[in-house]
C-alpha cells in the first residue's frame, strides 16, 4: 500500500512556497461566533471552522445559521492589495456581509466560492464578516431531492487570498486563474495549453513566465515567457501552448506521476504573483470487451462509493479524516472511488492524484426519497443552478488527473417534467469543457435516458432490496446478449451490516435487523459474480463507510449501515476483509464473525479471510489443521468447549486471535450477562 505521509509533506511544501510569494494564503478558521438564525443578540457559540451544526446521521435542524468573525486588515494594504475571501463550502446557500454591506452570495452546498471583499473593507480598524448559511431544501438549488443528510454550516473552512493589485485572476467559481488543458498526447510528446486570466490596473504591462518541473527537480523541463497588457475592463487573457517531450504518464496506482507547473507574473512596478499547480498526463476510454482503459491499456476498476460525512462531525471533515479514509480505501485494495453527492474537498482529490486512485465525481443532480424520488423541475432557476454547479465542478477539478469521470445525474426519474432534454444539454456542456473526461450517469430506469452520457451504470441490489443475489447474473446476461452498446457499469451495489446484530450466516436481513454475517455473505457472492461478468467497465460498492441517512429506518439510527466500515471509522466489518483478501497484496489473516462471541452452541464454523497461500488454525492451544484459502476464504468446522474458547490462526508471521464463550444453556448465559451488568454498575 502506498503511504501518504510523503505526499502530505509534498503538499505542505508547495503551500509554503506559495505563501512566500506576494500571494498570501491566510487561514481564517479560528475565532468565529455562531448562532442559529440571523441575530447575534441570541445564543452565541464560539466555533472553529470547519463546522456543521448537525453532526450525526439525523439532521435535526434545517434553517439558517450565522457566522461572525471580526478582523483587522493592515492599513498598509489599503492602496496596493486585493483581498479575496474563499469559502470552502457552505451547506446549502450562503450570503456574505462585510461591515453590514452585501458582498456576495452562493447557491450550492458542495463547491468553494471566492468573493473580492476589498471594496467593503475599512483598513486599520476592526471589520465584521458575517456569513449567513441556510441548509433548507429549495426548488431552485440542486439537489432538491436526496436521501443524504444536509448537515449545514461552513463545513470546509475559510481563508483569505491576498494579492497585489495586478495579479493572476481569482474567480468566484473557486479557482485560480490558470487552466491547463491537454490538447494532444502520445508516447513521444504532449501538447498542453495554458490559459490564464489576470486582473489589475488598466494599461499595466505584465511579464508572464511558465515553467514545468519533474518531481523534486530544480531545473525546469519547459520554460516559456510572454507579455500581456491589462485592458480597459481591468482584465487580460493569455494562452501559452507548450510541448512536453517523452511524457511520463499518470498511470493510476502503477505510477501516479505528477509534473508541477509554475506560473509567475511580474510588472515593472514590482507587483508579483505566483500559482503552482500539478499536471498529470493520461488518456482514458472504455472498450466494449476490455472495459475501462487507462493510457490505452485495460485497467480494471475496483471501486467504492464515498460520501462526505462521519459520525460526530457531520460534514466538517479534517485533513486527517480524509487521510484516514484514503488509507482504509488503499488498505482494502480498491483503486477507484465514486465521490457521491457533489464535489468533495479539494484536498481529497489531491490525495487521489498522489496515490493513483481513479475518481468518478458526481454532480448533485439526483433523485432520492423526498419528492417521490423526483430530482428535476423544469424551471429556469433550477436549470441555471444545475449548470452553475456543473461549471464549478469542471473548473475546480480540471487540474486533477485522478478525475476521469464526471457524473452528470444519479437516479433521476422521467416522471412529470421530463428531464432528458436538459440532461443532454448538461452532458454536451461537460464534453465541450472537459473533452479529456468521460461522462457517466447512475440509472434506475430503462429507455432513452440511458443513452445521454458516454457511460451508463446501474444501481442494483439483488439479494438486498429484492430477489436473490444470483439474479444479478440474469440481469448482467442481458447486457452480454444485446444491450452492450450502452457501455454498462455497476454504479452501486451493497447490503446493510450492523456490527451489533450477530447471527448465523444463514440468517437473512430483515427491514429492521441487518446481521453483519449476511452482509459478508452477500459480498462474497457478489465478488464472485462480478468476476464472472468482466464486460462491465467498472463496479462500485455502496458504500465504503456507513453514512447519514435521515429516512433510513434500521433500528431507528438514521444511519445507513451499508458501509464496509462503521460511521466512526473504528471498525472495518467482515465484508471489508472479503475484498481485502481478493484485491490487496498486503499480507493478512482475519477471523470473521468475531463479534458473535457468546453462544449456547458447541458446533462452530470458523471462517478466515486471507490473501496468503495457507492458514493454520489452533483451537484452545491445539492444532486444528491447515487450509489453503479459496478466493480468499478458509473454513473449518470445529467443536467448542463450555466456557472460553481461544481461536487462533496464523500464516507465517501473520496472526489473528479471538475468544468465544460457550454456555451450557440459556440460563447460564443470562446469569453471566447479569453478573457483567452488576460489575459495570459498580
Amino acid at each position: 500500500m502506498r503511504l501518504i505521509n510523503r505526499i502530505i509533506l509534498t503538499l505542505l511544501a508547495s503551500f509554503y512556497v506559495m505563501s512566500a510569494s506576494a500571494r498570501e494564503i491566510i487561514d481564517l478558521n479560528d475565532g468565529w461566533r455562531f448562532t442559529y438564525g440571523t441575530g447575534f443578540d441570541m445564543k452565541i457559540s464560539d466555533v472553529t471552522l470547519p463546522h456543521s451544526w448537525n453532526v450525526d446521521g439525523k439532521a435535526t435542524y434545517f434553517g439558517t445559521g450565522s457566522y461572525l468573525k471580526e478582523i483587522t486588515f493592515p492599513q498598509s494594504w489599503a492602496h496596493d492589495k486585493r483581498i479575496h475571501l474563499r469559502v470552502g463550502a457552505a451547506s446549502n446557500t450562503a450570503v456574505l456581509l462585510v461591515n453590514g454591506r452585501y458582498a456576495g452570495e452562493h447557491h450550492g452546498g458542495f463547491s468553494p466560492f471566492i468573493v473580492d471583499i476589498t471594496p467593503y473593507i475599512n483598513f486599520g480598524v476592526s471589520n465584521s464578516i458575517v456569513i449567513v448559511v441556510n441548509n433548507s431544501s429549495r426548488t431552485d438549488v440542486i439537489p432538491i431531492a436526496s436521501d443524504r443528510s444536509f448537515y449545514g454550516g461552513l463545513y470546509r473552512g475559510c481563508e483569505l487570498i491576498v494579492t497585489d493589485t495586478d495579479h493572476i485572476g481569482v474567480f468566484d467559481d473557486g479557482t485560480d486563474g490558470v487552466r491547463l488543458s491537454v490538447r494532444d498526447l502520445n508516447e513521444s510528446e504532449a501538447l498542453v495549453e495554458a490559459r490564464m486570466v489576470f486582473d489589475g490596473t488598466p494599461g499595466d504591462d505584465l511579464n508572464i513566465a511558465l515553467e514545468l518541473y519533474r518531481p523534486s527537480d530544480t531545473i525546469p523541463i519547459v520554460s516559456s515567457t510572454a507579455t500581456a497588457r491589462i485592458g480597459y475592463d481591468g482584465m487580460a487573457e493569455l494562452t501559452m501552448p507548450f510541448t512536453v517531450k517523452n511524457p511520463v504518464m499518470w498511470d493510476g496506482m502503477n505510477d501516479p506521476f505528477l509534473y508541477e507547473a509554475v506560473v509567475t507574473m511580474t510588472t515593472g512596478a514590482g507587483a508579483f504573483d505566483r500559482v503552482d499547480m500539478p499536471l498529470g498526463l493520461r488518456t482514458v476510454g472504455v472498450d466494449r470487451d476490455k472495459g475501462f482503459m487507462l493510457n490505452g491499456r485495460p485497467y480494471k476498476l475496483r471501486g467504492v462509493i464515498l460520501r462526505q460525512d462521519r459520525s460526530g462531525k457531520g460534514a466538517a471533515l479534517s485533513r486527517r479524516d480524509m487521510e484516514e479514509d484514503v488509507r482504509m480505501i488503499l488498505g482494502m485494495g480498491a483503486n477507484a472511488v465514486r465521490l457521491a453527492d457533489g464535489t468533495h474537498d479539494e484536498y481529497f482529490y489531491d490525495l487521489c492524484d498522489a496515490n493513483g486512485i481513479v475518481v468518478w465525481s458526481d454532480l448533485p443532480l439526483n433523485g432520492g426519497e423526498g419528492r417521490g424520488g423526483k430530482g428535476f423541475i423544469d424551471s429556469y432557476a433550477f436549470k441555471d443552478n444545475a449548470t452553475q454547479q456543473l461549471r464549478e465542478m469542471i473548473s475546480q477539478l480540471e487540474s486533477h488527473p485522478s478525475v476521469v469521470m464526471l457524473g452528470i445525474f444519479s437516479n433521476i426519474r422521467s416522471v412529470g417534467d421530463n428531464p432528458q432534454g436538459f440532461l443532454r444539454e448538461l452532458n454536451d456542456y461537460a464534453k465541450e469543457q472537459a473533452p479529456d473526461r468521460l461522462t457517466v450517469c447512475s440509472s434506475i430506469e430503462d429507455g432513452a435516458i440511458n443513452r445521454i452520457t458516454d457511460l451508463v451504470s446501474w444501481a442494483q441490489y439483488f439479494g438486498w432490496e429484492s430477489c436473490d443475489a444470483d439474479d444479478y447474473l440474469k440481469w448482467a446476461d442481458q447486457f452480454k446478449e444485446g444491450w452492450r452498446d450502452l457501455m454498462p457499469g455497476l454504479g452501486e451495489y451493497g447490503a446493510g451490516g450492523d456490527i451489533t446484530v450477530q447471527s448465523s450466516v444463514a440468517a437473512k436481513a430483515s427491514s429492521e435487523h441487518h446481521p453483519e454475517s449476511y452482509q459478508a455473505l452477500f459480498h462474497e457472492r457478489y465478488a464472485d459474480m462480478i468476476d464472472e461478468t468482466p464486460y462491465f467497465w467498472g463496479t462500485f460498492i455502496n458504500s465504503m463507510f456507513d453514512y447519514g441517512h435521515p429516512v433510513y429506518t434500521a433500528d431507528s439510527k438514521e444511519v445507513c449501515d451499508m458501509g464496509l466500515v462503521t460511521f466512526d471509522r473504528h471498525t472495518p466489518k467482515d465484508a471489508y476483509y472479503v475484498y481485502k483478501a481478493l484485491w490487496s497484496d498486503e499480507p493478512f489473516v482475519y477471523i470473521a464473525e468475531r463479534r458473535n462471541d457468546r453462544t449456547t452452541g458447541y458446533s462452530r464454523r470458523i471462517k478466515v479471510y486471507s490473501n496468503l497461500d495457507n492458514v493454520e488454525l489452533t483451537l484452545n492451544g491445539r492444532p486444528a489443521g491447515s487450509v489453503a484459502p479459496v478466493r480468499g476464504r478458509a473454513v473449518w468446522d470445529v467443536e467448542l468447549q463450555p466456557g472460553i474458547n481461544t481461536i487462533a490462526v496464523a500464516s507465517g508471521p501473520y496472526r489473528d486471535e479471538v475468544s468465544v464463550e460457550v454456555f451450557s444453556d440459556i440460563l447460564d448465559r443470562e446469569l453471566s450477562s447479569a453478573k457483567t451488568t452488576k460489575k459495570a454498575k459498580k
